[in-house]
Order: C-alpha cells, then structure tokens, then sequence
C-alpha cells in the first residue's frame, strides 16, 4: 500500500522474495493546465512493469474495498507513504500491517520526516518498521536503522537514501515476522515529536532566525515548498547558500556584503551567503549571473 516513489524500492525487493497479491494506491488525480489524470508514481511503475491487481479506492472504509482485501487472503499488508488506515483494513492480515517510517519513532511522527529532520538541524536520521495501530505513527517497533545525516544534504538526497534503507530494513523486519524471531517494542511517547506537512508559507524565510536555521531551512524546503525572500517588492527564491559569519549591528534581513559571486544577508545570528536564486518568472542561477541583469546593493533590506 503506497503512493509516492519513496516505496517503490520497497516494492522491488519485496517482488523478489515474496508473492505479491495485489497493490493499493491513490486514485488518478486531475492534475496540470489540461486537469489530466495522472495516476499515483506506485500505480504508474506497477502498469510499466506488470503488477497486478493495482487497487485505487476513494474510500478506505467502503466494505466492498475491505471484502477485496479479505479475498485476497494476504500474510501480511506492508504500507509506505500512504493514507491512514482505518482498523478494518490494516487488523485483516494475520501477521498485521507494518509500515516504513522516514525517522527513527518517536521523533518527527507524520507526513513529513525527512524535511522536518533536516529542518531541526538533525545529525542522524534513520527508517522504523513498526506495526500499525490506531494511533499516528505510534504502532509497536520492529526495526529501526540509522544513518548520518550530511551537513548540507537537501531533502531530495535523503529521500533516495532513505528509500533504500527503508526497504532494506522492511526485508529483514519481513525474515523476522516470518519466522517468529523479533520482539516488538512500545514507542516512548514522552520523547515524541511531530513531522507536520509542510505549508507555502513556510516558504518565505524570517531573516530573524539564525542563519543555521534558514539555511537548513533552505535545504529541507526542497523541491517544496523552496524558499524565498522579497527584493525591492519582488520575489527572489533563494535556491543555495551557506552560513557566514555576519559580525556588525545590522537589521536582520540587511545586505551587508555583496562580490560577483554572491551577497550576504544579517540573519538574527550570523549571516547567509546567498549563491543561487530564482527571479520570478525565470530558472534557477547563480548570482554571478543574476547580477548581469541586477544588482542589490550592500544596505538593502529583504523582507
């Protein structure tokens, strides 16, 4: 059960062991201009590359989805980066339903581990296997992994990763339920914390916070929702930096240096090194080239 290509590893190697007995993912969403359908990244691999049933239901409650599952008779349900289960569904299979979790439970339970880890400036990340429960990411521990997080990795690079952590892991959870050898362990909730889905405000970046902080912000927030600031009444996204040092009083949000290749910006503590942007309406650059066309000059302030 999944939806996004974080589980398509998983797949692969759960094929490569195990039957399969069927596939459930999201409905077609109308997505683009034209409001197209375009099927779930899971649903779209499994027509490519022959899997089959592939089950799309609009209502995980509905008895006739809950028949179907019953029917098909499965040991056990596995779920990557998919809906909440309603407990009719994921108490059919004997041996229950596991899921692969992006961070290592109790910390960053929900939809959005891996940007809220890096977010908060995590040094080390990792994958859970935990059985499902009633609650939010808080079932019963199975497995976890652990693993580095690098000191400017962006989402998109701990996502593949992690992806591949993740079904390395579910296989040896898998070998453990299959034949009886694990013991499962209750999540210690008082050291939980929550991984919200992210905003499109969160986007536009508050230079009063450290510029650790905006920086790993700059690195989670990618590909979304990016992050930005407003130069002279417009949009700049702000696609790559690093932290600097920033020594004098300036307003937070004050350009304070500025070369060909970048300008740096006061941050409540230290500075930014802004290397790449994106003017409104246009790609991706670096400043040197954005700076042909523009300029910013020391003393501005970006809101």
């Amino acid at each position: 059960m999944g939806s996004s290509d974080f589980g398509i590893t998983a797949l692969e190697r759960i094929s490569q062991k195990h039957q399969i007995a069927a596939i459930v993912s999201t409905p077609a969403k109308a997505k683009g201009r034209g409001l197209k359908q375009v099927d779930s990244p899971v649903t779209s691999y499994c027509l490519t590359h022959g899997f089959k049933p592939v089950l799309t239901p609009d209502d995980l409650k509905d008895e006739t989805f809950r028949n179907e599952l019953i029917q098909l008779q499965a040991d056990i349900f596995v779920v990557v980066a998919f809906r909440i289960l309603p407990k009719a569904v994921f108490s059919i299979p004997p041996l229950g339903t596991v899921n692969i979790h992006a961070s290592l439970l109790p910390k960053f339970r929900g939809p959005a581990p891996i940007q809220r880890a890096i977010e908060a400036g995590e040094k080390e990340t990792g994958v859970t296997i935990f059985r499902i429960d009633e609650g939010i990411d808080t079932g019963e521990v199975i497995l976890q992994k652990r693993i580095p997080i690098g000191d400017t990795e962006t989402t998109p690079e701990l996502y593949e990763r992690l992806s591949i952590n993740g079904a390395e892991a579910l296989m040896e959870s898998l070998d453990m339920l299959e034949k009886h050898e694990y013991k499962a362990l209750p999540q210690k909730d008082k050291e939980s914390s929550k991984a919200p889905k992210l905003r499109k405000e969160e986007a536009h970046l508050n230079w009063n916070d450290s510029s650790e902080l905006v920086f790993n912000k700059i690195r989670a927030f990618k590909p979304f929702p990016g992050t930005y600031a407003i130069v002279n009444g417009k949009r700049l996204g702000i696609e790559w930096a690093e932290p600097a040092f920033g020594n004098g009083n300036f307003v937070p949000g004050t350009v304070i240096s500025t070369s060909n290749e970048y300008f740096e910006v006061k941050c409540g503590q230290g500075a930014l090194r802004v290397l790449e942007v994106k003017p409104e309406g246009r790609k991706r650059m670096a400043v040197h080239d954005y700076f042909l066309g523009n300029r910013i000059p020391e003393g501005t302030v970006l809101q």
